[in-house]
């Protein structure tokens, strides 16, 4: 249940499209980094509790997980999560689910009257006789697991997150679940959030000191590149075509239009206050750019791998506007 738990978060902070600037790294094996040793311990706790029957080599996915978070980012789909997801969809459709009938319905067979719990799988091992598919799997969920982890951008120390997994195996963990939750918990509650507002504090305020600059009264930061057609420039009610590339204080892009290769067109009051606020002070062919606080943009909870109380930097170009009056008219 704690994994689970785990991944929906995981799951929750990871956005579509983004690449460059990977937070992770080895780590140094003298100096404990409780932070990841907490996911560790979370990871090879949460499979043996909700899926005991699960019994995974921790060594290989320990190191198909470092790999991946390892890796660069892909800057299109990820073709290896993609193929670990199907490789594991696979497996629990297929053999685990067939395994684990079977498994059921010898237990059944000597009391048709039980009702199966958790405990009936414990010393069940779905992968007895299959020594190459438990290696597959176990792969393909370090694989899978340590994709969602990178797209999270959480600052990972892949020895400290082996080695909170083989611990936890190995029964010798030196923090308990319990404390690991709440250590995790803690971080995006409380640290995360606090970090990223002081980062974003200062970030925007040396923006604000470069030439070109300007400020508006909610605080949103922007520069105008190419004004455009005054006589065509957007209110919050019209509906305008953009193409944009969205960034964080660090240069990761978390989305692009561009890397898309199509523009989009939305309603300019449906999108965050910076957005609808920025787009209205350029004409049809501007481009602006935009530093919005978090305020004005996903605020306290974040979204995506926009994490909690982070400002944001877009470039934004205008190739047209749809007015609210005509599109009513129609």
């Amino acid at each position: 249940m704690i994994y689970l738990a785990t991944v929906m978060l995981m799951v929750a902070l990871v956005s579509c499209g983004g690449h460059n600037s990977s937070l992770n790294e080895k780590g140094n094996k003298s100096e404990m980094d409780t932070l990841s040793y907490a996911f560790g311990i979370n990871v090879c706790g949460g499979i043996s509790y909700d899926m005991p029957d699960l019994k995974l080599d921790w060594d290989v996915m320990g190191k198909a997980m470092e790999k991946t978070l390892l890796a660069p980012m892909p800057t299109g789909e990820d073709e290896e999560k993609a193929e670990a997801q199907a490789l594991l969809d696979e497996f629990f459709r297929g053999p685990r689910m067939e395994r684990m009938n079977a498994k059921a319905e010898a237990i059944m067979a000597s009391d048709s009257t039980h009702q199966l719990v958790r405990e009936d799988f414990v010393d069940f091992d779905v992968f007895a006789g299959d020594e190459a598919q438990r290696k597959a799997i176990s792969e393909a969920y370090g694989v899978y697991t340590g994709s969602n982890l990178r797209a999270s951008r959480m600052p990972l120390k892949t020895y400290w997150l082996q080695k909170g997994m083989a611990d936890y195996a190995a029964g010798e963990a030196v923090i308990t679940e319990s404390f690991a939750q709440q250590f995790i918990q803690n971080y995006y509650v409380t640290e995360m959030p606090l970090q990223n507002a002081a980062e974003s504090k200062a970030w925007l305020a040396e923006v604000e000191k470069q030439k070109g600059v300007q400020k508006t009264e909610s605080g949103l930061l922007y520069r105008i590149d190419r004004a455009g057609d005054a006589s065509v420039m957007p209110t919050a009610e019209d509906t305008v075509v953009v193409d944009y590339k969205g960034e964080l204080k660090d240069g990761y892009v978390f989305d692009s239009s561009y890397d898309r290769g199509e523009s989009i067109e939305f309603p300019l009051n449906g999108v965050i206050k910076g957005w609808t606020e920025g787009l209205q002070l350029i004409g049809k062919g501007g481009k602006i750019t935009l530093w919005i606080p978090s305020e004005l943009g996903y605020g306290a909870y974040g979204s995506g791998s926009i994490g909690p109380n982070m400002a944001l930097l877009f470039t934004v170009e205008l190739h047209d506007v749809k007015r609210a009056s005509e599109q009513s008219a129609e």
